[in-house]
């Protein structure tokens, strides 16, 4: 799970205006393992739509897609129920963190990171 400290440090990040990126990923079964890539790439592309015409806002997604997209297909989900990603590409903050129960896919943007997956989590 993710440390205390850590999990505090998500909640008050200062992305400067800039645009925070969340994604759930649900591991826990070779189909959702061999998918987790297209189908993170397809909810980023769903919120694209939320940057309106802003380019910058469009820029910054991109570049978050592209660097969680490395981790992916490179080692990021080998052996884990979940995996927990946050991203601001603009404030150079990258994050991941394995997950020890399945969680649903899920991707958030917006000016915080989304973490309230992890307290329904926590229980």
């Amino acid at each position: 799970m993710i440390p205390h400290s850590d999990l505090e440090a998500l909640k008050s990040f200062d992305t400067r205006g800039s645009i925070a990126l969340s994604a759930y990923l649900r591991l826990d079964t070779p189909e959702h393992r061999a998918t987790a890539y297209e189908r993170f790439v397809q909810l980023v592309q769903d919120r694209l739509e939320e940057c309106g015409p802003d380019p910058e806002c469009r820029e910054a997604l991109q570049e978050d897609m592209e660097v969680v997209g490395f981790y992916l297909k490179t080692n990021g989900h080998r052996h884990h129920a979940a995996l927990a990603i946050f991203s601001c590409a603009a404030e150079l903050f990258w994050r991941a963190y394995p997950l020890p129960m399945p969680v649903p896919t899920q991707v958030a943007v917006g000016s915080a990171f989304d973490v309230a997956p992890l307290s329904e989590d926590s229980g």
